[in-house]
């Protein structure tokens, strides 16, 4: 079976690729040599690309991602731009135009990914503080320009945004049944294939599988893709909780979700960059079962639970009984997260707190969430205290949450000594 995508406007057919080729690799032996390879694990942004995808409502839309962490594979039938695609030929668009303006580029090794990110932003009708264009180019990494003229370049391109900017294409994924890629359209498809082909690894955002390909050097027989499967991709508010499918990413979680719940959108403020974000999904960050992961903390602190589904059935479990050791939870082999709840209307307060060597895009060394619910006379009546990185698996502070309960907030010195003693 060929190979397909849209690149830079144009259909490209060919081969099966293998499973382990980035799209990164791909796209220079294309001949595109404008995403570069820094880093190979996401962080420096120069092979940032920009990929047609769906936001939180379902509607079209640009995403910058980093191209050296996708196996090429996963996007088959999908439609991207490099910085070679960006505007029209014999004319710059204004993100490139303004770079040229500002003198945003130097030895250019970076520019053509922060063209990509600056292209979402210029898409991103709600990026309208310095604030949000900080976030947009967290992922992008410059050694020698500084980052004041590619921000006044960035200014200038956003203020020329047209008032009723023109609609990106229709975004569409369709199942997949190659070699090398599976992409079912059906939850009950995806279970079977898990059974069937075992050796095959589940892929959503690739984020962590990308690392074991280009830093690790595993390889693959072949890919399960979640994109196709509806179940994974819900987000649906009812009148006491939030679903989000496990394969939901966290720029839509964060832009459906995040008003509402403050400490999750913190979180996920720190958590990597927004091209991270933009393919990183919570179900994957939940799975890996990390003792540093940043979204199981805060997750805990709002009383979250997990939906596992199997051939034989689903089970719901809270996510304080999903982690059971180093790297290890409930799940059985046979069964995949499907959906994560959050309840909503909780009592009190909640914050996020994150220690690390870096304020953003990096690992925790220690990370905590706290609710907390007084009552008139401000005794506490309500307390989850949640950790991560201090144990083998991201825990609650059940004896000191315990002790809380009917003391002000005040005592803090009791309530300490019995923290280090848990």
């Amino acid at each position: 079976m060929d190979f397909h995508l849209t690149l830079n406007q144009k259909p490209w057919t060919g081969p099966t690729p293998d499973p382990n080729l980035t799209l990164l690799q791909f796209l220079r032996r294309e001949g595109l040599t404008g995403a570069k390879e820094g880093c190979a694990e996401g962080d420096c942004g120069a092979c940032s690309i920009a990929l047609l995808d769906h936001d939180a409502t379902g509607q079209s839309t640009w995403r910058s991602i980093n191209s050296c962490l996708v196996p090429v594979l996963t996007l088959h039938g999908r439609e991207l731009l490099t910085s070679e695609g960006i505007g029209c030929p014999g004319k710059l668009h204004p993100v490139q135009k303004s770079m040229v303006n500002h003198h945003g580029s130097q030895c250019g090794y970076c520019t053509p990914g922060f063209i990509c990110s600056l292209y979402e932003g210029y898409q991103r009708p709600g990026l309208q503080t310095q604030a949000q264009l900080t976030e947009q180019l967290a992922g992008n990494l410059c050694r020698c320009t500084g980052y004041r003229a590619i921000t006044e370049a960035a200014v200038e391109a956003l203020a020329q945004r047209p008032a009723e900017p023109a609609a990106p294409p229709a975004c569409s994924i369709k199942p997949n049944a190659s070699p090398g890629l599976r992409r079912p359209d059906t939850l009950t498809e995806l279970l079977q294939l898990r059974s069937t082909h075992p050796d095959f690894p589940i892929i959503a955002g690739s984020t962590e599988l990308g690392l074991e390909i280009t830093k690790k050097f595993r390889t693959f027989p072949g890919l399960l893709s979640t994109d196709a499967v509806p179940e994974l991709h819900v987000l649906r508010r009812t009148a006491t909780h939030w679903e989000t499918g496990a394969a939901v990413t966290l720029t839509n979680i964060n832009d459906a979700i995040g008003p509402e719940f403050p400490s999750l959108s913190k979180m996920l403020w720190l958590f990597g960059s927004r091209p991270i974000r933009n393919r990183a999904t919570l179900g994957g960050n939940l799975a890996t079962a990390s003792p540093i992961g940043d979204s199981a903390p805060v997750l805990l602190a709002l009383g979250a639970s997990l939906v596992l589904a199997s051939p034989s059935g689903q089970r719901t479990i809270p996510l304080a009984e999903f982690f059971t050791g180093y790297r290890q939870t409930v799940m059985r082999p046979d069964e995949l997260m499907t959906t994560i709840v959050i309840p909503r209307h909780l009592p009190g307060r909640a914050q996020f707190y994150k220690v690390s060597k870096r304020r953003e895009m990096d690992i925790s060394t220690v990370s905590a969430a706290f609710r907390i619910a007084t009552d008139a006379v401000g005794l506490v009546t309500e307390a989850r205290l949640a950790y991560g990185g201090v144990a083998a698996t991201p825990a609650r502070a059940l004896k000191t949450e315990a002790a809380l309960i009917g003391k002000p907030l005040e005592a803090t010195a009791e309530i300490l000594a019995l923290l280090d003693s848990e």
